[in-house]
């Protein structure tokens, strides 16, 4: 009997080479990656035993001792195993975890049986035998072999198909191109024994998962090197459902655009791989890039996490100066800690949390150190309990509408109004603005939000044309990706046509922060509701960015003052002068100047001495709903009148 080894000759060497590459990389360490390094091992030992056996079987001078027995029944326990492992490896990718004891009996039932039957054969002879006249002899159960194999390939296809949503359309792609790989070097050599292709379809599937799902580089960033945010989530998700204790601290370089700005790119990447090297220096493979400009350190030790964080506090010491592109620089950082990150669920909520801590630091220069601790975890699950809500609000149309009214120094009467969004929880109670269209923002959700309420705005003019012989137009408010959509003027000219709202009636306020990005696009639409007879104001300048160049650039008719600047003036000569600076150089640019953020009499008396045109703020009104906004407006026409 003439066996073709060629194939398993090319199995050996596909395989020896993954295992080199693949132990020669820093590789990932979750389990996936440890099943996946054990079904390659057996994947070599099966083909070399197989080899072996084949030499046994083959050559007369083995005499077929006890050495061709052993040979061929560890072979054929180990092509017993490996369909099994393929199985386990499968689980692994979909539940993150250690196989449950209850799924590996299960979906090892039949392998369990097997390996029983080939520990027995050299009793029995019903897999195989050595006849020293025939040499070796299939025994009348031979065919189990491949049963066992087909068997676990159809129900590892079935567990695919089931859970491809889960698994994702790449993997998926990637696991049924194994099946049918394995699968057809399986049949192959069914229908010609003398063909060895079962290994050599193994190894090929084994080698599909080292170029894609189980390669060392796609764990890793290739810039700096360390683990990236891929294997971050399959580890820690591996880590939360199997219910170990882990500690995470993040390292955010909020400074990295300015560096960019003045070192350069390449600056920017030295900077990057300057710190993934003391960061890998300081904990190894515990280190992560998982973004541009955060980096990521996981432990489960709790002794380890304080030391790190110490550590950490040298590196980023805002005292060191670095010579970078020929620049002194400072990277400043913000640390955040997080003590047993397995309390929140997922990675992704890890991070989500990584982040609203680091918002809730200064951005000064300096490096600061934040751990989570009770008031910062409720506050965060707070704002996760607004974010859920925000999408069952925007399919309801929950959001309600307030107007606060704008005074008019000169007519001495309400000449305005601010549309301002409000939303009420249930449970929550009412929402703060600021914090729903912050988090509205972050999700890509204002722009339905805007939508929502500009609708609203537009019917509630209908209703009302009357209110606009009192009034001159009605301000809302835009965002800056309302302003990023392509048709952004035509959209929304489009739904006060669809009303009859004449264009004049309407003023888009954009705040000083939007207006600081700056760019042809934002100008282009800003002309083109100009040209259209839409007002435009600017909102909060003084808050902190907006310089007079930008006011410049834009066509705004309006400024409105940020309260900040209101501040104290009525007893600090210094920031009344500013103030009243401020307003007569916006005079002399021919602005109307809006005051936000009045309260009192004296703050009232001492703008209005400065020439403020307008005057907004709860000194003389709050936001109000539409029935209080008529009310307090009918008032003011019968006093009028």
């Amino acid at each position: 009997m003439i066996y073709n080894i060629d194939f398993l000759i090319a199995a050996i060497v596909i395989l020896l080479l993954i295992l080199w590459y693949f132990l020669g990389q820093k590789r990932a360490e979750d389990l996936n990656n440890q099943i996946f390094l054990f079904f390659a091992v057996l994947g070599v030992l099966d083909v070399i035993a197989e080899f072996f056996s084949t030499y046994c079987i083959t050559s007369p001078e083995s005499g077929f001792g006890i050495a061709a027995v052993f040979i061929t029944t560890v072979f054929y326990l180990l092509q017993a195993l490996l369909p099994f492992t393929f199985l386990c490896y499968i689980l692994s990718m979909h539940d993150n975890k250690l196989v449950s004891t209850k799924k590996m009996l299960l979906s090892g039932l039949p392998t369990l049986g097997l390996i029983g039957l080939i520990l027995t054969n050299p009793f029995t002879g019903k897999l195989f035998c050595f006849d020293p006249s025939r040499g070796y002899v299939k025994g009348p159960w031979y065919l189990l072999m491949y049963y066992n194999a087909i068997l676990h390939l159809t129900f590892a296809m079935l567990l695919i198909m089931i859970w491809r949503k889960k698994l994702g359309f790449q993997r998926v792609k990637v696991f049924l191109e194994i099946l049918v790989i394995s699968g057809g070097g399986v049949i192959i050599q069914l229908l010609n024994p003398f063909l060895l292709t079962t290994g050599f379809g193994v190894s090929l599937g084994i080698l599909a998962l080292f170029i894609t799902i189980n390669n060392p580089y796609a764990n890793m960033d290739s810039l700096t090197g360390l683990y990236n945010h891929l294997y971050l989530t399959r580890k820690g998700n591996e880590l939360v459902t199997a219910g170990r204790s882990f500690h995470i601290i993040t390292v955010y370089l909020y400074q990295m655009k300015h560096i960019n700005k003045i070192a350069g790119i390449q600056g920017g990447d030295f900077v990057l791989r300057l710190t993934a090297r003391k960061l890998g220096a300081l904990c190894g493979r515990k280190a992560f890039h998982i973004t541009g400009k955060r980096f990521l350190i996981l432990t489960s030790s709790l002794k380890e996490y304080e030391y790190y964080l110490d550590e950490l506090k040298k590196i980023f010491d805002v005292n060191i100066k670095l010579n970078v592109e020929n620049k002194s620089i400072t990277i400043p950082a913000i640390i955040s800690g997080i003590l047993h990150a397995e309390k929140l669920g997922d990675s992704g909520r890890i991070l989500e949390y990584a982040e609203y801590l680091e918002s809730l630091s200064p951005q000064n220069g300096l490096t600061e150190v934040i751990q989570d601790d009770h008031q910062t975890m409720n506050g965060f699950l707070y704002n996760k309990r607004v974010e859920q809500y925000l999408h069952t609000a925007i399919a309801e149309d929950l959001f309600e509408l307030y107007y606060q009214p704008v005074y008019s120094t000169q007519e001495k009467r309400f000449v305005t109004l601010e549309a301002l969004s409000r939303l009420h929880h249930p449970e929550l109670g009412w929402i703060a603005p600021d914090v729903f269209i912050q988090i509205a923002e972050k999700n890509h959700l204002i722009e339905q939000i805007t939508d929502l309420q500009f609708c609203r705005v537009c019917r509630f003019l209908k209703e009302h044309g009357k209110l606009m012989e009192q009034l001159l137009n009605v301000k809302v408010n835009l965002s800056s990706l309302d302003l990023m959509r392509t048709d952004c003027s035509s959209h929304f000219i489009r739904i006060m046509d669809k009303y009859g709202i004449p264009h004049e009636w309407i003023q888009f306020e954009i705040t000083e922060t939007v207006a600081t990005e700056y760019n042809a696009g934002l100008r282009r639409v800003a002309e083109e509701f100009t040209a259209a007879g839409i007002g435009f104001c600017l909102d909060d300048f003084g808050s902190g960015y907006a310089n007079l160049n930008t006011v410049m650039r834009l066509p705004f008719s309006v400024i409105k003052v940020d309260r900040s600047l209101l501040f104290d003036i009525c007893r600090d000569e210094k920031r009344a002068i500013f103030y009243e600076s401020v307003v007569e150089t916006f005079h002399k640019m021919n602005y109307h100047i809006v005051s936000e953020g009045v309260e009192t009499q004296e703050e009232m008396e001492q703008i209005s001495s400065w020439g403020v045109d307008m005057i907004q703020g709860y000194y003389f009104s709050k936001p109000l709903p539409e029935k209080e906004l008529l009310e307090l407006l009918k008032k003011q026409d019968n006093i009028e009148r």
